[in-house]
């Protein structure tokens, strides 16, 4: 009987640790988009500056296929707006933009469907 207490116990005890590091863990948010930036030195100045921003855990922004892709820290929710403005001055070159959860939402593959150029 004793033992069957200590087994319920811990298993309680472990049950409880578990839901509490459930409970802490970071959400981790995904952006991504098409940005036109024809000069790449420019491309790769813009992405030093977003590494600097407190919001973005990673960000890669890549020349060849004019793509951008973010992923969140230490924030819950993310507007079109508000991931534009990590843009700057660039942000009016941004398009086709799509938000979710990472690892829960799916990441459209690029090409972007449904992403023309216009």
């Amino acid at each position: 009987m004793k033992t069957i207490l200590i087994f319920t116990a811990l298993f309680i005890s472990v049950s409880f640790a578990k839901a509490q590091n459930l409970a802490t863990e970071e959400v981790t948010l995904f952006a991504q988009c098409m940005i036109e930036l024809q000069d790449q030195n420019e491309m790769v100045a813009l992405e030093a500056e977003m590494r600097q921003n407190p919001s973005i855990k990673v960000v890669r922004l890549d020349y060849y296929s004019q793509r951008a892709f973010i992923l969140t820290k230490q924030i819950d929710q993310l507007s079109e707006e508000q991931f534009t403005s990590w843009f700057n001055a660039s942000s009016d070159k941004v398009r086709c933009i799509q938000i979710g959860t990472y690892g829960i939402d799916t990441i459209n593959p690029y090409p972007f469907p449904g992403c023309d150029k216009q």
